[in-house]
């Protein structure tokens, strides 16, 4: 295939045949939410949505843009994130040829409800994305990230980032079947990942419900990666 420019065309920055995509950074950002996973998604005009995103400032780092647009956008200011993929197609945005260096992210329902500003975003349950008007390729962006924790949540402590610091086997169970969109066999989990040595007992006792139930935490503050856990 012939270069589409001439070597001197590309050395040549001013030259109008370049064409230079704009960058962008989109966010897709996974909390658990009355036990559902839920996306943030920011307000906009004619109620539409769309994800955190914005154009990227030059001579600043991915993650001061990162940082950036998280706080201005939703008013969080730390998260995890994971940097996922460069949306480049031409046709993704009308009014020119917009790029997107995309992240995905995870917060613990608490911590996303002490720090949200309910005023710029909005929260919606991914199984019910189909209902929101979603804008631009950001609903292929989201499918993407979903995917991508799917892969990550069976052979890392991913999980930790969106679950309470202390929690039942149960409850981490549970953020798995959500997660993955599967039911699993109770015994058959609680045996394996404490064969993982990833979890520990934090020696607590949970009391909330009629059965009462020992409360663990993950033994590592990072995320570690082990053997598939199914």
């Amino acid at each position: 295939m012939n270069s589409l420019l001439k070597p001197e065309e590309m050395m040549d920055l001013w030259n109008t045949k370049l064409s230079i995509p704009i960058p962008s950074m989109d966010i897709v950002i996974f909390t658990l939410y009355k036990w559902h996973l839920c996306v943030v998604l920011d307000k906009f005009e004619w109620n539409a949505h769309v994800l955190p995103w914005n154009i990227l400032a030059g001579w600043y780092s991915l993650e001061d843009n990162f940082d950036a647009i998280l706080e201005r956008k939703t008013g969080i200011k730390w998260i995890y994130k994971e940097q996922l993929y460069t949306f480049w197609s031409p046709a993704r945005d009308k009014r020119w040829h917009v790029l997107s260096i995309s992240y995905y992210a995870l917060v613990g329902g608490q911590d996303f409800i002490n720090g949200i500003d309910f005023t710029k975003v909005d929260l919606i349950r991914y199984d019910e994305l189909s209902k929101a008007n979603v804008l631009y390729d950001h609903k292929e962006i989201i499918d993407y990230a979903r995917n991508r924790l799917k892969s990550k949540i069976i052979y890392t402590t991913t999980a930790k980032e969106i679950l309470k610091k202390e929690f039942r086997i149960s409850e981490l169970r549970e953020v798995y079947e959500i997660v993955l969109d599967k039911e699993i066999d109770r015994r058959n989990f609680q045996k394996k990942v404490l064969s993982l040595n990833i979890i520990q007992e934090t020696g607590n006792i949970d009391k909330s419900t009629n059965r009462p139930a020992k409360l663990y935490s993950f033994i590592d503050d990072k995320i570690r990666t082990f053997d598939d856990i199914f």
